[in-house]
Order: C-alpha cells, then sequence, then structure tokens
C-alpha cells in the first residue's frame, strides 16, 4: 500500500492496525499541530496532467487505439503537400507534409457538431500525415517558439496574478542554469504545459494550401465557420503525437523529479516548487474546462465529456496541493506573518522574487472572496479553483461532483 505523506516526508516507519486506514504514527499526532493533514498516501507521480485519447464513441480513427504509430500503408495519391497549421492562441504556424490516404473501417471522414439539438456534419477529404517522426520533430519546435506568445495570448491581463506568475517562471526558466534543479523543473513544467494546450485546443490550416476545402466548408451553424479544419485522421497523428510522443515523456521526467524535491523539502526549492504547483494546478482547471465545452460542443447530456478522468485531474489537485502544504508547515511565505528577511534566509529569494511574494500577497487578500464563492459552487472549469488553494492555512482534501 505504501506508506503516507506525512511519513514519507519525515521517513519514518508507516505501521497502520485498519488497511487503508489512517496510520499509527498519524493517529499519535491526530490532536496537536503535526496532524494539520489527513493520514494520505498521495505520490506525484500518479497524477493524471492531461486527457490520454479521444472520448470514448468520439474516436477519429480505430488504427492507434494503443497509442502506437503504425505508419499508414496504402496511400491514395503520391503528391506530398505542405499545409500549415495554426491554433488560435499562437501566430506561430507548424508546417506538416501529409498526403491523401485509402481509408479503412474506422477511419472518421467528416468534422461532426451539435446546432440546437441537431447533429451537425461535413464532409473532409482524407489526408494524412506522411511521416510521424518529422511530425514529432516539427511539434518539438513548435512549443518552444509558440510558448510566449501562447503565454501572452491565454493569461489575461499583464498585472493579473496568472499572468505575473507564469512570466517569472519563464523568466527563470531562460537565466537558470542548465543543469541547475530549477531549470529542469520549469523546462519539463513548461513545454508540457503548452503541450496540452496544444492538444486541447482546436487546430486549423492556414494559407493558400487547403488540401481543396472551400472557406466555407464548415457553415454557419457550425462554431468553427469560416476555418478550415483538420482532416480527422490526421487530427488523431497530431493527437498521437503530443499524448504519447511528447507529453508522456515530459510528464514522466517533471513528476519523477519534483516528488524527489519536495520530498527532500529545502527551503531554497520552496520558490520553483511553487511555480510549478501553480501552473500544475492551473493546467487541472484548463483541461477540465476542455472537457466541459467538448461535452457542450458534441451535445452530451453531462457536464463533463470524460468523468471519470476529470475526477482522476482532480485527484492529481489533492495530491500537488497536500505536498504544498505539508512543504510549508510553520510560517507561509504568501501570510504577513513572514517577512521580507525570512525569505532572504530561508528561500534565498532575491529584491525582484521578494516583491513577487508581495504582490502575490495583495492580490490573494483583494480576491480570497471571489474564489471562495468559485469553490462554494463547484465552479472547476474557473482559473482559480485549484491555485486559490495553495494560499489555505488550513487546507483540508476536496471531494469532485461531477
Amino acid at each position: 500500500m505504501g506508506s503516507c505523506l506525512r511519513c514519507r516526508m519525515q521517513r519514518i516507519r508507516c505501521e497502520f492496525d485498519v488497511p487503508g486506514g489512517c496510520c499509527l504514527p498519524c493517529k499519535k499526532v491526530e490532536n496537536t499541530k503535526a496532524a494539520r493533514l489527513p493520514c494520505v498516501r498521495y505520490k506525484i507521480t500518479d497524477m493524471a496532467l492531461y486527457k490520454t485519447g479521444q472520448v470514448p464513441g468520439y474516436e477519429w480513427t480505430q488504427r492507434w487505439t494503443k497509442g502506437t504509430s503504425d505508419p499508414i500503408q496504402l496511400w491514395a495519391s503520391s503528391e506530398i503537400r505542405t499545409v500549415y497549421v495554426s491554433v488560435h492562441y499562437s501566430k506561430e504556424r507548424l508546417p506538416l507534409q501529409v498526403r491523401r490516404f485509402v481509408p479503412q473501417e474506422g477511419d472518421k471522414l467528416e468534422r461532426t457538431w451539435a446546432y440546437r439539438g441537431t447533429k451537425k456534419s461535413a464532409l473532409i477529404p482524407p489526408y494524412a500525415l506522411v511521416d510521424v517522426e518529422a511530425g514529432t520533430s516539427a511539434y518539438t519546435t513548435y512549443i518552444r517558439s509558440s510558448m510566449k506568445g501562447i503565454f501572452t495570448s491565454m493569461l489575461g491581463k499583464e498585472d493579473d496574478l496568472l499572468y505575473q506568475t507564469y512570466l517569472l517562471a519563464y523568466h527563470m526558466w531562460q537565466k537558470e542554469e542548465r543543469t541547475s534543479e530549477a531549470f529542469g523543473l520549469l523546462n519539463w513544467t513548461l513545454r508540457l504545459w503548452v503541450a496540452i494546450r496544444l492538444s486541447t485546443t482546436s487546430a486549423f490550416i492556414v494559407g493558400k494550401e487547403t488540401l481543396d476545402m472551400p472557406a466555407n466548408i464548415l457553415d454557419e451553424s457550425s462554431p468553427d465557420h469560416g476555418k478550415i479544419p483538420l482532416p480527422p485522421v490526421m487530427g488523431a497523428q497530431m493527437d498521437m503525437i503530443l499524448i504519447h510522443h511528447i507529453q508522456n515523456k515530459l510528464r514522466h521526467e517533471l513528476l519523477d523529479n519534483l516528488q524527489k524535491v519536495m520530498l527532500r523539502n529545502k527551503p531554497t526549492s520552496w520558490l520553483v516548487t511553487y511555480l510549478v504547483s501553480f501552473i500544475l494546478l492551473h493546467n487541472i482547471a484548463l483541461i477540465t474546462k476542455h472537457d466541459a465545452s467538448y461535452a457542450i460542443k458534441h451535445g452530451m447530456n453531462r457536464r463533463f465529456a470524460r468523468e471519470e478522468k476529470v475526477r482522476e485531474y482532480h485527484m492529481g489537485a489533492n495530491v500537488i496541493l497536500a505536498h504544498f502544504h505539508y512543504c510549508n508547515k510553520g510560517r507561509i511565505p504568501f501570510s504577513e506573518e513572514c517577512e521580507d528577511k525570512d525569505l532572504r534566509a530561508l528561500a534565498q529569494l532575491d529584491e525582484e522574487k521578494i516583491l513577487f511574494v508581495r504582490a502575490t500577497r495583495g492580490f490573494v487578500q483583494r480576491h480570497q472572496q471571489e474564489w471562495k464563492q468559485a469553490r462554494s459552487n463547484e465552479v472547476y472549469e474557473d482559473d482559480y479553483f485549484f491555485v486559490s488553494q495553495l494560499f489555505d492555512e488550513k487546507w483540508q482534501p476536496s471531494t469532485t461532483n461531477v
């Protein structure tokens, strides 16, 4: 079953008399200040951070259901075309080579959406990526080149806490030595965050090459009217690249190393673990919002397209919050009791980072009431639903109602 969080952090033997219940060391302190958190057996490496595939029943193809990237064998044409793909949040364009293929059973050949309770569709020509490895390389480059633009487009006003926090993380990522602990954590976190946005944001073909699709291929009832959609099988390949070739690797590196850093619990690691925790928690709100939007777009009679997956995402929020709050026992850096001298001495923060902590403290104080309301109303899609829990002095795990 494994040790609970408190026993792992203190490196003590985790024994229990009731399997799955509170362990004996935690029982001994349950009525003391040491029992700030319940006895939980969370592991950071268990966190779910993104969708692992299409919604059952809405798959674009049955070719790669196990995440394998077997090449397409039967092509309908020898002509290779280069298309440019763009997402709403970035001006950068992703060049990809495609080719017309012979559809097989299970390949989806239309784009669908719901309009006033009616299912609508548009027939899309069957094109697919010529080379998945080349697509992976192109995406890897695109993630880095589009990062700053996506941050600027998605994160609101410059004086907002979201914008300021990502900005600090981005600047630290650029300035840190490549061999440092902070660089590694921020490098994996920021690249993973962008990759997840790309796999949960509609992409469209832009430029002169449209694979012979007219500008009005999606009629006025479509939320994407006027745009050139990706052929479904090509979209499935791009999802596979992002999820199985890029996100899985980044997730493994990030969570393995974040768990090691948090278990060591050094004061000098406090700021980078806060930034990573903030970004991961915000990501959970964003993927929850994506799931809700997908359910609406396709006329599903439920709040979220992947209800069980949403529960997994939210359990991941409990995992990261439990670790963060355990590491913050004693003086809380964002509380008024924590003075600048403490931040300099313990966390070794320079003046720029101390100013960031002060600004964050003020923002939190001004927005506590609206955050409390969002949490009371279970608005999981709110940008600050999970992030705001970083600032709870008496945080406790929560459950999700879907």
